[in-house]
């Protein structure tokens, strides 16, 4: 069969529906506005076969045990909240929890195991055309990005206090402005581009180890993708990746040698990680004099541990019904204020940085109740459903929920709601 016709027979074969679940995996190079429409345009199909689905009202309970708990003590918290406004926007923005797993239940019939394999493969394919897309961009922008720290940034961080300013400093300044370039460029931050790798290195990992020599290139890709996080300086993206690799090698190697050798492999990128400045930091942090005014007296593990100071004070004030999910930011601004007036906090809004305590803070002890029982119903779903890889998404997500809120962000959002719907309603 010749090329052209081999691709028309594809092309045919393709249904409207498995197109539209693919462009759900794009997300990471799509803008807010087309993921948007993406989600629109998956829930209008989903509607269109509701009726030729039909599902049983078993099947809605089990949906509301696995997706709507959480969205539902939030939902509640607005009767203790006072900024309704706030409150019934971070609704909206956290609609696609409920909208992306109802549209796969719907849709579900197509989630044939080749759909499935074709959605992580479009996933992993945007993701690493997001980290190419950056990359060039910083090699156009080297200088801009890497050279001398400037007047304005000196007296911004005020390091005109200071009699010199020291090299740690001035590397701090850098890896600042980096962090500021790539989230500016893409509008995602470089935590949840590290989610986004980890995935991917697992899915790459794992085919790696089907046939070695067939497959040798992912390997090179996967130390391309640690690269990059190294590089961008997310701390429990490498975490995760090593994590994910050793788990990997534990369950995908029979040999003891190859073992051996992976592992001392991955005992070097360990030893890479605890000596990147942004691991350096964690000692530091645990200096008290965060109240200082300037950079030298501060660094995201101090930053973080005032962070979780004060959202563990926002729970105190409120431990039963919490804030509500309209007041947690504005309660959290003034404890930083009150607590510590470092300069640090005016630079942006500082969430919880623990999934668990942001749902403790904002909708009190029974929303936290309601969030774990929905994580135990994903758990018996992808127990049910018998793809493992769906269990390794699963454990990467709460992993990263320890230090971050990643169902508070589009970026989050989308991740979790997908490969756990992907995982739960896919067929074997």
């Amino acid at each position: 069969m010749s090329l052209r016709k081999r691709f028309k027979t594809v092309l045919c074969s393709v249904r409207l529906e498995e197109v539209t679940i693919l462009l759900a995996a794009c997300f990471p190079i799509l803008p807010f506005y087309a993921r948007s429409a993406s989600l629109a345009f998956l829930l209008i199909l989903a509607f269109f076969n509701v009726k030729k689905s039909c599902r049983t009202s078993a099947e809605y309970i089990q949906f509301m045990a696995m997706f709507g708990l959480a969205y539902l003590a939030l939902a509640l918290s607005l009767f203790v909240s006072t900024d309704l406004n706030t409150g019934f926007n971070e609704l909206g923005q956290l609609a696609p929890l409920l909208i992306v797993p109802l549209s796969f239940l719907f849709l579900k019939d197509y989630l044939s195991a080749q759909v499935v394999n074709r959605f992580v493969w479009v996933f992993v394919l945007s993701t690493f055309l997001l980290a190419t897309y950056q990359v060039i961009h910083i090699g156009l922008n080297w200088n801009g990005i890497f050279g001398p720290i400037t007047e304005s940034e000196i007296v911004s961080f005020n390091l005109d206090l200071l009699p010199a300013v020291p090299e740690y400093l001035t590397d701090r300044v850098m890896s600042q402005r980096l962090r500021t370039f790539t989230i500016d460029l893409t509008g995602t931050h470089p935590t949840y581009q590290a989610l986004w790798l980890a995935a991917s290195v697992y899915f790459l990992f794992k085919r790696f180890f089907i046939k070695p020599a067939k497959n040798w290139y992912c390997l090179i890709v996967v130390i391309l993708a640690f690269g990059w996080v190294y590089f961008i300086g997310s701390r429990m993206g490498q975490i995760a990746m090593i994590l994910v690799l050793l788990g990997t090698t534990y369950t995908q190697i029979k040999s003891f040698k190859i073992k051996a050798v992976a592992w001392g492999c991955f005992a070097v990128a360990l030893w890479l990680a605890y000596n990147h400045p942004r691991f350096q930091e964690i000692a530091e942090g645990l200096n008290p004099s965060i109240s200082a005014e300037h950079i030298a007296h501060y660094n995201s593990s101090n930053v973080r541990l005032a962070v979780w100071r004060c959202s563990i004070e926002t729970i105190k004030d409120n431990p039963w019904f919490g804030t509500g999910v309209g007041d947690i930011q504005p309660k959290l601004n003034a404890c930083y204020k009150s607590n510590f007036g470092a300069l640090v906090f005016t630079w942006s809004q500082y969430n919880t940085h623990n999934q668990f305590l942001h749902f403790w803070a904002a909708t009190g002890i029974f929303g936290l109740i309601l969030f774990v029982f929905q994580l135990g119903g994903l758990m018996k779903g992808l127990k049910k459903s018998h793809y493992f890889d769906g269990w390794a998404i699963f454990a990467l997500a709460v992993l990263f929920m320890l230090t971050e809120n990643i169902l508070v962000r589009s970026d989050g959002i989308h991740f979790f709601s997908t490969f756990m719907a992907l995982y739960v309603y896919a067929k074997r």
